[in-house]
């Protein structure tokens, strides 16, 4: 059973602003976590309730939150590490 992902309204202006190469990979990670929310390379992220990272091309991010009872993704940021933890 697939899982529910829902994006903040900055992660498409966010995933149009990457690199040709590295927005084909980020959108088939995110195509990946509707069957499995803990993919290898996820990690929790630490201070933070049922939220995590993963890594996609070396340097970029996908910060999302996980909703287990809803099974409901929602993906909260997608960009280089060096913004990545900025908000978190």
């Amino acid at each position: 059973m697939n899982w529910e992902i829902r994006y903040r309204t900055s992660v498409e202006k966010d995933v149009d602003r990457l690199p040709v190469g590295v927005r084909s990979l980020v959108l088939q990670a995110l195509a990946g976590l509707a069957s499995n929310p803990f993919p290898e390379g996820s990690k929790k992220l630490k201070g933070q309730e049922s939220r995590f990272r993963l890594r996609v091309a070396g340097s970029y991010r996908v910060v999302y939150k996980v909703f287990l009872v809803e099974r409901l993704i929602k993906v909260e940021f997608v960009g280089h590490r060096k913004d990545a933890y900025r908000w978190f």
